[in-house]
């Protein structure tokens, strides 16, 4: 399964990252490999971008990790980074946490690709 983990540079709350990944990953894990079959897919900025780094180097879950180029395009980066995202990483489901306008673009290009979008409230 691949997860795109989403949401603010300023959201920090551990404890509800962890409470929404456990049930996920506790499905995806694989006892005859001994690991997960599981992606995280991350857009590597600040906040949940990073947990979701984090989560996954934790428990040795796949990363796939989209840096926006924000030199070569300057504030078109963001959404170009996010399209990449759902083209190339391929999610079967989205984990939105709160976050602003970023969030809000990813949110709605997985809900116009057909992505399961999971919306974490604040």
């Amino acid at each position: 399964m691949r997860v795109l983990i989403c949401g603010g540079r300023d959201y920090n709350d551990y404890n509800k990252f962890g409470s929404v990944m456990e049930p996920i990953a506790r499905k995806q894990w694989n006892s005859v490999k001994g690991a997960f079959d599981l992606t995280i897919i991350s857009g590597g900025a600040r906040g949940a971008d990073t947990m979701a780094i984090e989560w996954a180097d934790e428990f040795a879950a796949n990363l796939m990790k989209f840096n926006a180029d924000w030199q070569k395009h300057g504030r078109a980066a963001g959404p170009i980074r996010n399209q990449e995202m759902i083209d190339i990483g391929q999610p079967d489901l989205v984990i939105a946490f709160p976050g602003g306008k970023g969030t809000a673009d990813m949110v709605k290009r997985a809900k116009q690709a057909g992505i399961d979008v999971m919306e974490i409230a604040s």
